[in-house]
């Protein structure tokens, strides 16, 4: 006897709401407050929820948003953002997302608009801001400038850092910065052949004389490029931070 199709829909339906149930439980819910485009296909967005008056943050931590997806959870994926500010007080956080190519994180933070409502999970920390010793280098791309621009909540701010990002458009890019007061910043304008990673080595091999700490961010393989010749040039496991946002083809980095 072949079961009917009301039982096999409830049946189907089933581990979505077990599973929607406990993202409930588990994370906590926040809504769009303010949106707007900042230079170079950028979002600044700002969240606001009762659960981030409860968060603690410091500078540099992810929170990991749960967005329509199609995955082995069903109907969610995470996707992992830094806020570059979190206001306890008024129970908001920010976020400068960059909007690069048909991405679920990239198509969603394109069309939120004021009201949209997300669930995230509480802060992780893969990498802390505060304690890298100054003076330090700062590489990343568009990708990484939410947490480049989250180092100003530190003590020492962007005192003592020098910045490198591998960017599509540096003027973009140094009109983006500096709205947040970051106007330090080195820029390699990126190539589709990557012919750009020699210039871009030669740099962070150059400020890393200057630095008792490197801080890489961004795109997985210029990440893996620098860190070997990194290593090669001296410096210890110690003196490097790796966290890889993003690869080609590639979901489930640390964050975007």
């Amino acid at each position: 006897m072949q079961p009917s199709s009301n039982t096999t829909d409830n049946a189907a339906q089933q581990p979505g709401r077990v599973v929607s149930w406990l993202l409930e439980q588990a994370t906590c819910e926040a809504e769009v407050q303010y949106i707007e485009a900042v230079e170079g296909n950028l979002r600044l967005v700002t969240f606001s929820s009762d659960d981030i008056r409860d968060m603690v943050w410091s500078p540099g931590d992810m929170v990991q948003l749960i967005l329509l997806g199609s995955t082995l959870l069903g109907e969610w994926e995470l996707r992992s953002y830094t806020p570059f500010a979190v206001d306890p007080e008024q129970g908001t956080m920010q976020i400068l997302a960059a909007i690069h190519g048909q991405a679920l994180g990239s198509d969603w933070f394109a069309s939120a608009q004021i009201g949209t409502r997300c669930r995230f999970v509480s802060p992780k920390h893969p990498l802390s801001l505060s304690k890298p010793q100054r003076p330090m280098v700062f590489f990343g791309d568009e990708t990484s400038f939410g947490t480049a621009i989250a180092t100003r909540q530190t003590t020492q701010g962007y005192n003592g850092a020098e910045f490198i990002f591998e960017v599509g458009s540096e003027g973009d890019a140094r009109a983006a910065l500096s709205r947040f007061g970051l106007t330090n910043a080195h820029f390699i304008s990126r190539n589709a052949d990557d012919s750009h990673l020699d210039a871009l080595e030669r740099s962070v091999l150059e400020a890393s004389h200057r630095a008792v700490h490197v801080i890489l961010t961004g795109k997985a393989t210029s990440i893996q490029r620098l860190n070997k010749a990194l290593r090669s040039a001296g410096l210890s496991r110690r003196q490097l931070t790796n966290v890889p946002y993003w690869s080609p083809g590639k979901k489930g980095l640390k964050g975007v």
